[in-house]
């Protein structure tokens, strides 16, 4: 964006970041008293990603227990949807959802809304390693870890 464009269009307001927060119901500290819009979107970025990490472990250990002690594989779907233990599955993905409509109001913030502090900096290049898989890019994922860590020292 140009600087003659109006610096509401390149950040949210503060209603907007409110609303944003609260989609998903997940805590965000920082937004109170917070002056830097570009931290405040990509903390609730990087709490997104990490309550969405949470949920999966979740599943997956759900699923672990099923098969360990239901012998969930063999079971007809039917079969599977009378097991008590199987509605976490629900609740779970019930969250996953919410996340994901989260992420929609996120991500275009994200992209756009600029870093006014070292602090959202560092919390803009944090949602950008929460992107890159690190084991798809074995060479761009600790290229970035290291340049954050450079400007970190440089920045003390």
């Amino acid at each position: 964006m140009s600087d003659s464009e109006p610096a509401t269009s390149r950040s949210p307001s503060r209603r907007r970041l409110l609303q944003i927060t609260s989609a998903a119901g997940l805590p965000l500290p920082a937004l109170y008293g917070a002056t830097d819009p570009g931290r405040v979107v990509a903390e609730r970025y990087c709490a997104l990603e990490a309550e969405q990490r949470r949920l999966i472990l979740a599943w997956q250990d759900v699923e672990t227990w099923l098969f360990e002690h239901r012998n969930w594989p063999r079971l007809t779907k039917a079969e599977q949807a009378a097991v008590p233990e199987a509605a976490q599955f629900r609740v779970i993905e019930d969250q996953l959802d919410a996340i994901d409509k989260a992420y929609d109001a996120v991500l275009p913030l994200l992209k756009t809304t600029s870093a006014t502090t070292r602090e959202g900096v560092f919390a803009r290049l944090d949602a950008l390693l929460w992107f890159l898989n690190p084991h798809d890019n074995e060479d761009a994922f600790p290229l970035l870890q290291s340049c954050q860590d450079d400007l970190r020292r440089l920045w003390r």
